[in-house]
């Protein structure tokens, strides 16, 4: 307070400036000492308000430094060999997370634990006025992320609901889920319950789909009949798109609803092109805002869930597409978006995730011809 610069604004004070910073403080002082202590820290706190106001909002703080420093010497204190990854990979993934960090662009998968390192080194501890906290898709979170979420709700009470048979996550089970919040949540106040009936679909449409899980949960079907699902694999190309024509001309016949789901954005831009070629009327969706638009949609599968249609025809399950058991869960989500109808159209080799089902379960058709097993003995 009795540094020089202090004393010569204090002295240099005008009328105004006086009024200013007495506001409506008491202007009676027991001497005049008393009087340059209180202008002195009136004059000492204004001065140093930006950088006040700059600690508080932690602009000292470079989270984007300590987060790629964190990430740099996480293999020194965790062997990276139990989660099956190499120091030179693990370096690799730090690079993209660089690279990404000076794009201003991080990755969901990032983005929690770079959040939860801020909420760490800025002292946050969460809402705790927060009671109870709803959380639906939970098989599309990771277990680090439902961890920051509980972090962020301390004194919340959870519901918890999913269907660990559509995880995005293709190593997550519910063993491995209910194990993981078992770490989150005192497990003697946790109740489970399981649900294994599906009701949207035929007995005949779910009985197929639950062929295409490994590990996934037991499903029960709903007892309501409908139509065998059916399988077309063609020599070429348009073999495909003709097949798809075909259950659009049947759908419309008996005004079903109808999606074409395809894996990625670009094959759906692909084939909704080749259908408005040949006259059909598609809408091509591209986000979650257009999901509900009447007539005929070509939607890829990570905007095709949560929804529903009487008739779905997967596009291109070839082996090339959905090669491996990673890819079960995408295929039976999209799958299990139909009610009534399934047609499933590939070229040449079809996956492996549906030459493994019961050939008594489906309807197989070769050049959109019906393949009958016996005729062939």
């Amino acid at each position: 307070m009795r540094t020089k610069w202090v004393e010569e604004a204090v002295q240099n004070l005008s009328q105004e400036e006086l009024h200013n910073l007495f506001k409506n403080e008491p202007r009676e002082f027991k001497d005049n000492d008393e009087e340059f202590k209180f202008l002195a820290r009136q004059i000492v706190m204004k001065e140093l308000k930006p950088v006040r106001n700059a600690i508080m909002r932690n602009r000292f703080l470079s989270i984007n430094a300590q987060y790629v420093q964190m990430l740099r010497s996480f293999p020194k204190w965790y062997d990276l060999k139990k989660v099956g990854v190499t120091e030179a990979e693990w370096d690799n993934h730090v690079d993209k997370v660089v690279n990404g960090l000076k794009e201003h662009q991080l990755t969901m998968v990032d983005t929690t634990a770079y959040l939860y390192l801020y909420d760490l080194i800025t002292g946050k501890k969460g809402d705790r006025s927060m009671r109870y906290a709803f959380i639906d898709e939970i098989q599309d979170y990771n277990a680090f992320q439902l961890a920051y979420i509980r972090f962020n709700f301390p004194r919340a009470k959870f519901t918890l609901l999913g269907d660990l048979n559509q995880s995005i996550y293709a190593n997550e089970t519910s063993d491995t889920l209910l194990a993981e919040l078992s770490t989150m949540f005192d497990p003697e106040k946790t109740e489970v319950v399981q649900l294994s009936k599906s009701y949207r679909s035929t007995q005949q449409i779910t009985d197929f789909t639950k062929e295409i899980l490994v590990k996934g949960e037991a499903i029960e079907s709903f007892n309501r009949a409908g139509e065998l699902p059916t399988v077309s694999i063609n020599s070429r190309h348009q073999g495909m798109v003709e097949a798809v024509i075909e259950q659009l001309h049947r759908d419309r016949q008996d005004h079903e609803t109808s999606a074409i789901i395809g894996r990625s954005y670009a094959e759906c831009e692909q084939i909704a092109d080749e259908l408005k070629a040949a006259g059909e009327q598609v809408t091509l969706i591209r986000t979650e805002n257009q999901r509900l638009v009447e007539g005929t949609i070509v939607v890829p599968s990570f905007l095709a869930k949560g929804l529903e249609f009487d008739s779905v025809i997967v596009w291109n399950t070839s082996a090339k597409i959905y090669q491996t058991n990673r890819d079960e869960q995408l295929l039976y989500t999209i799958c299990s978006r139909a009610m009534h109808r399934l047609l499933i159209v590939a070229e040449n080799d079809l996956s492996p995730l549906i030459t493994k089902i019961p050939e008594n379960l489906y309807i197989k058709k070769l050049n959109n011809l019906k393949y009958n097993t016996k005729s062939l003995k």
